[in-house]
């Protein structure tokens, strides 16, 4: 590998690193103010709101962080001006349609579900959130390894979103202001960032055929699929706590889980920022393929590792920053959680090969049992052993979600792919 891609991977890992990190950073920094004005209850009432928003943001991008990803990333260098532009155009358009959906979706769901219509404005003002996700173009300069050009304004807008936050949320009856600001903060990330690609790489305003929108939508609907299916077993632990439990327990829950996700957050920065590249090597070589994933991941997953055990000592001292001395239960929540990003590192290659060689099916299989498993136990246990149960389900997920996905590589016929252990690492560069 060049010293010069070396260069651009470094790059783009450090703009994802900013745009995702400030996704979670920010929000988790002024988490101990918010919690401070508006008490831990509401906090628990915002975060299962938040996880709407994110089941709704989810299917709004509709796997395009993905298969559009793909798309950018095979044709960039055809110097196929007109085929990338096609590819932007029709990919927003195809994300503006499933928002609206997405959007029919919250207000039956505000008129019908009591728990979603007791607080219809902080759901219904929530609803910028995933706006701003279905705007933000992140794919395309994903494709394109060039992230660092919608850095600036993804900082900003978190930047604006703390500082609205500080100014105006006061008291418990200013919750609902939280994701409305969150969301605004996206829509201007994502108005910039499409303005950005426009301008950048000059691409042509075209309009989108309806063939394209249906072969995208044909495209992305296992992935869209398996994102749910991840996201359900991600967040569905909040709103089953919430069965068993009140919105205090789910407060202290949300604290420790904030800060998992936060940590786990780096995983996807990674992946993402290597997964283009990847998408080139295995339609080439086995054997580079297995040279690029030990030269770069194999030392991630070490700093994964000892950043892990660091969280796992230090657990009580950091949850009392957010929750101060009110219950040690966040800090016993995420002292368990803390070691779940390294399980999750585990998949990471055999994740990235199956969707790399369009092995689709076999991604959505895993995750839609891994779904079902995380429901099935979160049930039992969180009825057993409240926030802690739910901890102990995701961790059993997980190891399920890893070892799926590794035995899947080998059932198809992919393990050239991943024999990191005996490869011998030569100069590719």
């Amino acid at each position: 590998m060049s010293k010069n891609y070396k260069g651009k991977l470094f790059s783009n890992f450090f703009a994802l690193s900013i745009i995702q990190g400030t996704n979670f950073l920010i929000p988790l920094l002024i988490m101990p103010y918010v919690i401070s004005r508006i008490g831990v209850r509401w906090f628990g009432v915002i975060s299962v709101a938040q996880v709407v928003m994110v089941y709704l943001s989810t299917i709004s991008d509709y796997g395009f962080n993905l298969t559009a990803t793909k798309d950018v990333a095979l044709n960039k260098g055809l110097g196929n001006a007109e085929k990338i532009s096609r590819i932007f155009c029709t990919v927003l358009a195809s994300k503006l349609i499933v928002t609206l959906l997405s959007f029919l979706i919250l207000i039956a769901l505000v008129n019908i579900v009591p728990l979603f219509k007791e607080h219809s404005s902080l759901y219904l003002s929530g609803f910028t959130y995933v706006v701003g996700q279905s705007l933000l173009v992140s794919w395309f300069f994903q494709g394109m390894e060039r992230m660092k050009f919608i850095t600036y304004s993804v900082l900003l807008a978190r930047l604006i979103f703390a500082a609205l936050v500080f100014i105006f949320i006061r008291q418990a009856k200013d919750a609902y202001l939280f994701l409305l600001f969150f969301g605004l903060g996206n829509i201007i990330a994502g108005l910039v960032s499409i303005y950005m690609a426009i301008h950048t790489f000059r691409l042509r305003l075209l309009y989108p055929l309806l063939t394209d929108i249906l072969r995208e939508l044909r495209s992305g609907w296992q992935i869209m699929t398996s994102n749910v299916s991840i996201n359900i077993y991600l967040y569905i632990n909040v709103f089953i706590l919430r069965i068993f439990a009140n919105d205090l327990i789910v407060g202290y829950y949300s604290i420790a889980e904030k800060i998992f996700f936060a940590i786990r957050q780096i995983l996807g920065i990674f992946s993402q920022a290597i997964y283009p590249h990847v998408c080139q090597l295995v339609g080439k070589s086995k054997n580079q393929t297995v040279i690029f994933f030990k030269k770069i991941y194999l030392p991630f997953l070490f700093l994964v590792s000892v950043g892990c055990l660091t969280v796992f000592i230090l657990s009580p001292q950091i949850t009392q920053l957010f929750a101060g001395n009110e219950s040690t239960l966040p800090g016993l929540l995420l002292r368990m959680l803390s070691f779940v990003p390294v399980i999750v590192c585990l998949n990471i290659p055999a994740n990235l090969i199956l969707l790399a060689l369009n092995q689709k099916k076999s991604y959505l299989l895993i995750s839609i049992l891994g779904t079902i498993i995380n429901v099935l136990v979160n049930i039992l246990l969180v009825n057993v052993w409240g926030a802690t149960g739910t901890a102990l389900a995701i961790i059993i997920t997980e190891i399920f979600i890893t070892i799926g996905l590794n035995v899947e590589i080998y059932r198809n016929g992919l393990s050239g792919y991943m024999k990191l252990e005996t490869t011998r690492v030569v100069s590719s560069g």
